[in-house]
């Protein structure tokens, strides 16, 4: 079946009706127009943009920005001002990504995106109050519904937004919450992931922080 610009099996929407299905959206989701919102690669490139310093071949995107902001750069506070960008609005992926879902069932959907489009929308979309997490705050991952911003959102600290090497190895590694969700999730719930690419950043920790089965 066929949703705006998604091809959705039916085997999803039937796991959808049987309450096990977890969008995963990532930056491509927020990219379309009129959310115009940079890759996480473009992200980093105009956080670096009035810095001396420049990415090096095939160096990681996290590490970069660690070492942008090891040299002073406000790495957090610059990538939450680029991404509160008040002419930027949802863009009709983020409608047929929650359209998807019956409010009385359960909404369940996960973003690594900082940006608040799918907050706006679903309180364009629905009556009732949908429950909005934040990260490090994160519910249990096998027990959840809402929407859950996995790597922070730009309505709080911007510190909390994790960006460098240094964030993704507490979020995943040392810290671990990001990775205990995510274990917890993957093991309940069936999980579509709509806007990465397999080189994506997300998908390198994922790998490390998911048990082999």
């Amino acid at each position: 079946m066929r949703i705006g610009q998604i091809d959705v099996p039916q085997s999803l929407l039937d796991t959808q009706r049987n309450d096990d299905l977890v969008i995963f959206a990532g930056a491509g989701v927020s990219m379309p127009p009129p959310s115009d919102y940079p890759s996480f690669e473009q992200l980093a490139e105009e956080i670096a943009a009035d810095s001396a310093l420049t990415r090096e071949d095939h160096e990681p995107l996290e590490r970069f920005l660690g070492r942008l902001e090891s040299h002073g750069v406000m790495v957090h506070r610059l990538a939450r001002d680029l991404l509160t960008d008040p002419t930027s609005r949802p863009n009709q992926l983020h409608y047929d990504l929650l359209s998807l879902f019956d409010p009385e069932r359960g909404i369940r959907l996960v973003t690594t995106n900082f940006d608040l489009h799918f907050t706006t929308t679903a309180r364009e979309l629905f009556e009732d109050e949908i429950a909005i997490f934040n990260a490090p705050a994160l519910p249990l991952g096998d027990r959840f519904e809402g929407i859950v911003y996995l790597h922070g959102s730009v309505e709080r600290d911007p510190g909390q937004l994790v960006l460098t090497d240094r964030d993704f190895g507490r979020a995943y590694l040392t810290e671990g919450w990001a990775r205990r969700f995510l274990q917890a999730m993957f093991a309940r719930f069936t999980v579509l992931f709509v806007g990465y690419s397999h080189s994506d950043v997300v998908m390198n920790y994922l790998a490390r922080g998911l048990p082999p089965d």
